[in-house]
């Protein structure tokens, strides 16, 4: 079966997973420091803060915007659960807006619309790595008194206008799971222009504590333990990093491969009766490769595709159909128009030009025949 998604690891991972092995310190320090330095020169941004993950990452940005309990928070129904999740982690209120067909990103125009007094921030989600229209929706929050906080957990190298995602908003979040552009395995990370919320994630990352054990290990007591605010066990230990790192050697190999699988995916299906392709602007960085498969065949391809060895998905059941996100509910006409539509194909760094091949050659065959 050729999977949907696969990371793409080797000897340097390994290498460096050996190195800190020999340093005998496993938990967050040096190594962690030097890859938080190599994300704020390749992104831009003055202040980078790694955790354990992208739903920490997002709902630590949350809580270092010190948003009012119970405020609002606009979000588009249309992304992974973690997203929501992150929001109600925080004390916040999740208010689902629309999408827009042809991206599958946030509505710019329906997310201002749901904007009351009770708005605290606007989450946009980049989704497939295709950045939302952050040169209205930035504007328009801030002329509100708005925080935005982007989730850029698909959009890890891509850019928007010329800059980098991460260089845009108040706190722009990023996953590196096993399945992202690049993995620590598990891991993320909150950029920010601000330094008094990079100062707060920093604290709230380690239980509220002001100094990591690393820091502490010069002091001949072992340090005392300052709990200077709330916190949670969101810290990115040095073995993590340490694959990010070797990752980040390997990103620009990463990129230029997934670029050329999804041109050939766009050359090969442009046009093709039944089938729908989403915009894909200049300085994409292809998380995903989604197509929109139109009067009611999409099940019918998914098990045609199954049965030829390729895998697919649904990305994703919109939250707002949720059974636990039921009492947030609004009707969302392009959210469930999408749901009903969207299938993933298989984009990896690991897929071979011959399996391209066979991913292109059923998709043809099937649309043939219909």
């Amino acid at each position: 079966m050729i999977p949907i998604h696969q990371p793409n690891l080797g000897p340097a991972e390994l290498a460096a997973i050996a190195g800190v092995f020999d340093s005998r310190w496993l938990g967050m320090g040096d190594v962690t420091w030097r890859f938080e330095a190599r994300l704020r020169e390749f992104l831009g941004s003055p202040e980078v803060v790694a955790v354990n993950n992208g739903t920490s990452a997002l709902h630590l940005a949350m809580e270092s915007l010190l948003p009012p309990p119970g405020a609002e928070v606009v979000v588009p129904s249309f992304t992974f659960v973690a997203s929501i999740q992150a929001i109600l982690m925080a004390r916040l209120t999740p208010v689902f807006c629309d999408i827009e067909l042809d991206t599958l990103n946030m509505d710019v125009s329906d997310a201002l619309d749901r904007v009351t007094p009770r708005t605290a921030i606007i989450l946009p989600v980049h989704y497939g790595g295709v950045p939302c229209d952050l040169g209205r929706l930035v504007p328009a929050a801030r002329s509100r008194g708005l925080w935005v906080v982007e989730d850029a957990a698909h959009a890890f190298g891509s850019t928007y206008q010329g800059r980098p995602i991460g260089t845009h908003s108040d706190a722009t979040c990023f996953s590196f799971d096993a399945i992202k552009n690049i993995t620590c395995g598990e891991g993320g990370v909150v950029a920010t222009p601000h330094a008094e919320v990079a100062a707060r994630l920093r604290v709230g990352r380690l239980l509220g504590m002001d100094l990591d054990s690393w820091s502490r290990r010069q002091d001949f007591l072992g340090g005392a333990l300052n709990v200077r605010a709330p916190g949670w066990r969101y810290h990115l230990p040095n073995l993590n990093a340490a694959i990010g790192l070797a990752q980040l050697d390997r990103l620009e190999e990463f990129r230029l491969r997934k670029r050329a699988i999804v041109r050939r995916y766009r050359e090969a299906f442009q046009g093709l009766p039944g089938l729908a392709l989403l915009r894909h602007p200049e300085g994409v960085f292809p998380f995903n490769f989604v197509i929109r498969v139109l009067d009611d065949r999409r099940e019918a391809l998914a098990r045609f595709l199954k049965d030829r060895g390729i895998a697919t998905g649904i990305h994703y059941v919109p939250n707002h159909l949720q059974p636990a996100f039921k009492r947030y509910y609004v009707p969302l006409p392009n959210t469930e128009r999408a749901y009903r539509e969207v299938l993933t194909l298989p984009l990896s760094t690991n897929l071979t030009d011959q399996e391209v091949d066979r991913v292109i050659g059923a998709v043809t065959d099937f649309f043939a025949r219909q």
